[in-house]
């Protein structure tokens, strides 16, 4: 299955973390390893760290056409991860879009998810982070088509599979044309989960198509699920504790090294890989 990681940057000097960067390098390589080939999709300047840093190699494709997403005029502080649908727009089906910050541990049967759409897990909403359509506030004549069902789930898209490329285009053009419509001035976090993740769940309903979950939220909290890895919800932790960094850091080296010690040991190389 055709996979693709997303990287946006946004200024000259752009850096990433050590634990950022392990965690993509085992997202791709395990991805490769258990279920097909990964491309990267990203602007020149990331393109040019990736290069630097000797993580270009471990992709199958590099594509560098993010630059363009400037054309929206969307703005990337309040829909940060408008660059993700912006690059899965030019994808073609089946394929899987994957965070930067999550594994796949195992093979996946992609077979019964034909031309649907697959996710890691539901989210509920009608809450504050998913609020009901008279929450938005738009700059133009913009609607929300009468036909939505606000009542229906909304997906994690760390992980999502798209079996369609018709689903792709519908899912794609109207959450760009929600971002360009939204008054920023009253934006948000609900806005960017409402064109990712919400507009997904109402998308797929709106063209019949159905959606399956890898997990559950009970799963996720309970520790029940074995097939990925997500650290979202863990970064923050990282940068506030630099030895909870380092610990995990230290874990990542060890299982790339168990999984892939050839391209540890080329790693190891690298001036910014100081692990052993």
């Amino acid at each position: 299955m055709k996979a693709f990681h997303t990287l946006r940057t946004h200024e000259k000097n752009f850096s990433m973390q050590d634990f950022e960067l392990l965690t993509l390098i085992l997202s791709a390589l395990e991805w490769k390893k258990f279920n097909g080939t990964i491309k990267l999709v990203t602007d020149q300047i990331g393109a040019e760290y990736f290069q630097k840093l000797g993580i270009i190699e471990i992709y199958d494709e590099i594509e560098i056409f993010l630059d363009e997403i400037d054309t929206l005029n969307i703005d990337e502080k309040i829909f940060w991860a408008g660059a993700k649908l912006f690059a899965l727009q030019r994808q073609k089906s089946p394929c899987v879009m994957i965070d930067l910050d999550f594994i796949v541990w195992q093979k996946l049967n992609f077979e019964p998810f034909k031309n649907n759409v697959t996710v890691i897990h539901f989210e509920t909403v009608n809450n504050y982070i998913y609020p009901p359509a008279d929450h938005f506030r738009f700059k133009n004549n913009f609607k929300f088509p009468p036909a939505l069902d606000w009542t229906i789930p909304a997906c994690n898209t760390a992980f999502a599979y798209f079996g369609a490329n018709d689903l792709i285009q519908k899912y794609c053009n109207f959450a760009f044309e929600f971002m360009q419509s939204v008054d920023n001035y009253n934006a948000g976090l609900t806005h960017m989960v409402f064109a990712e993740q919400r507009w997904l769940s109402m998308c797929a309903k709106l063209m019949n198509r159905k959606i399956f979950e890898l997990s559950s939220l009970d799963d996720l909290f309970s520790d029940r699920q074995k097939y990925f890895t997500h650290i979202w919800g863990h970064k923050q932790k990282f940068r506030d504790d630099r030895s909870l960094a380092e610990k995990f850091c230290n874990d990542c080296a060890k299982r790339l090294k168990k999984d892939f010690p050839n391209e540890f040991e080329k790693f190891q190389l690298k001036e910014w890989f100081k692990y052993q």
